[in-house]
């Protein structure tokens, strides 16, 4: 009897997981677990390079090694086990009743055939079907994974935390220089040196900014170190003899409680304060550069009243012919908007303020999908239609360009965090890319076609030339994006402040459209003509067609 159950115990140990039958040819694949070849190969021919262990769901690689010591323990165990007979393999059996095993005791924890259940011994225990309880424990377990990886989280956290803090505090730093370029570009040059001190106390602080990101990785690294020392000693002690572990087991002791963790200044105050003074610099200078451009707009318009006043029919007919556009105007000049400029059919006329001068905002005025450019508009947007291809500089890692520069597609498959690029003009970690030539004076015109999968997305636009490239992207008007978002599920156009404004179209085919010296980017459905979103802005240099894409799958091609 114990023979046999010897037999079947080794039996056990090599069986097939999977086939349930003796290993045929076994290999042994990177967690240490072992398959038939052919079962494991058959798994294997449904996934990539990975896939992931029957037994214990590890992602493994597709590489098998056979087990020769294996290959021959099968053959002895055959040999062995051919005069006996053999038992069910997966039936386990009561060894006091012989019965098969059925139910499992939640007080002994042992398993329990039925005549074990209605013993004496295991009457008053909860015992439940060996189903049911293994049940009951995959959840006790997950749970408790869940708690151990919660703990990973928290150990991690305050390291995390301290650098989101500092590079939020670079962010201000960026958002402050492009507030004041954008503002000392309608300046002379009597104010250059203005500027240049403004921008070099700015540099400034993002240096110091910069050595106290140094100084706290340091001291926190420094501190984790040591810690991890303590506590590699304390547990070189616990595995000593008596004796040595007494020896200097008073001044290890000691050291270890008085361990302390130092938590280091993320920011000085002393530059928080410097910030602040710069902000509120800032802010006093565009506050006098804006009442300055008001009265100048009123006067100017007085001015030009008192020009027009009087005029006969004729006279303000040769006007309006000298002030029309060139080949391409999307805002044709009429007697009652000669001076700024007329909407598209279907876009809001511009606000009082806006004609006024204000700059205290970057305005965005949509349109109601419901206007159509119409065939004279559509021939004057071809007029002006500029080459562009993708800059490969500004290129994610991820994003896979086409040989002309032409189509830029986000693959299905792509690392789930690629590695950061040398390149400083690269975009990283958000999957962006700049189109060329940039635009810094005159009228400019695209199309960008959105292809490849139903799901995919994308965000197209413009950008300015400031927009950082690295760590957090703001895509709003105030951090220098004007942008549309186009998934499967609709349009909306990126507004201040984190806003998203829904948009009762969604375009296969965008045309673009950038008159740099009125400040206004139009967005309109190539396809049918009709009008999508116009942005009033303000630029500061150069700005490029912009281009992010949100999901694998996604492609976007170019014209012309």
């Amino acid at each position: 009897m114990a023979s046999q159950q010897f037999s079947s115990q080794l039996q056990e140990e090599v069986i097939c997981p999977i086939c349930t039958d003796f290993l045929q040819d076994p290999v042994t694949i990177d967690c240490g677990h072992n398959f038939c070849n052919r079962c494991i190969t058959r798994i294997g021919e449904a996934s990539g390079s990975f896939f992931k262990c029957p037994l214990c769901n590890s992602s493994v690689n597709k590489t098998f090694r056979p087990n020769w010591l294996l290959v021959n323990l099968v053959k002895k165990i055959q040999a062995m086990s051919a005069s006996e007979e053999q038992p069910e393999r997966d039936e386990l059996k009561c060894q006091r009743h012989g019965e098969k095993l059925y139910y499992f005791c939640e007080h002994s924890g042992n398993f329990l055939c039925v005549m074990c259940c209605e013993s004496e011994d295991h009457r008053t225990h909860n015992d439940s079907l060996i189903e049911e309880a293994a049940q009951k424990y995959q959840v006790k377990i997950q749970s408790q994974v869940e708690i151990l990886q919660q703990t990973e989280k928290e150990i991690v956290q305050k390291k995390e935390q301290g650098e989101w803090k500092i590079n939020d505090f670079m962010n201000h730093v960026n958002f402050e220089r492009i507030k004041i370029l954008g503002e000392f570009r309608h300046l002379q040059q009597v104010l250059e040196e203005e500027k240049n001190f403004l921008l070099s106390r700015l540099h400034w602080l993002e240096q110091e900014g910069t050595e106290h990101r140094k100084l706290f990785m340091a001291s926190m690294e420094l501190q984790l170190t040591t810690l991890k020392k303590l506590i590699d000693s304390l547990k070189v002690k616990q595995q000593m003899l008596p004796s040595q572990l007494l020896e200097d087991i008073r001044v290890i002791l000691h050291r270890s409680e008085e361990f302390q963790f130092l938590n280091p200044t993320l920011i000085p105050p002393h530059l928080e304060k410097k910030l602040s003074e710069a902000k509120s610099r800032h802010d006093s200078i565009i506050e006098n550069m804006k009442k300055f451009e008001d009265n100048l707009q009123a006067n100017g318009k007085k001015d030009k009243n008192r020009f027009l006043k009087g005029m006969n029919e004729k006279d303000k007919q040769n006007w309006d012919e000298t002030i029309k556009p060139g080949p391409w105007n999307p805002y044709p000049a009429t007697p009652t908007h000669a001076l700024f400029g007329a909407p598209f059919a279907g876009e809001a006329a511009p606000s009082a303020s806006l004609l006024a001068g204000s700059r205290e905002t970057y305005v965005e005025v949509p349109g109601n999908g419901a206007g159509s450019f119409g065939a004279e508009i559509t021939e004057r947007f071809k007029v002006v239609l500029t080459p562009v291809t993708l800059d490969a500089a500004s290129a994610h890692p991820d994003l896979i360009l086409s040989q002309d520069l032409k189509t830029v597609t986000l693959a299905l498959h792509f690392p789930r965090r690629s590695e950061e690029p040398a390149n400083p003009e690269c975009f990283y970690p958000f999957r962006c890319v700049l189109g060329c030539p940039g635009i810094s004076s005159g009228c400019q015109a695209w199309e960008a076609e959105l292809q490849g999968r139903e799901s995919g997305g994308c965000l197209v636009g413009v950008a300015s030339e400031l927009v950082s490239r690295r760590g957090c992207l703001l895509v709003e008007p105030l951090a220098g994006l004007w942008t549309l978002r186009i998934t499967s599920i609709g349009c909306e156009a990126l507004t201040d402040g984190g806003t998203r404004e829904n948009l009762p179209i969604r375009p296969k085919k965008v045309g673009i459209f950038v008159d740099h010296a009125r400040g206004k980017i139009v967005f309109f459905d190539s396809t049918t003509s009709k009008h999508i979103y116009t942005f009033h802005a303000s630029f500061a240099g150069q700005i490029f067609p912009f281009f992010q894409l949100l999901y694998p799958g996604t492609r976007i091609s170019l014209n012309p």
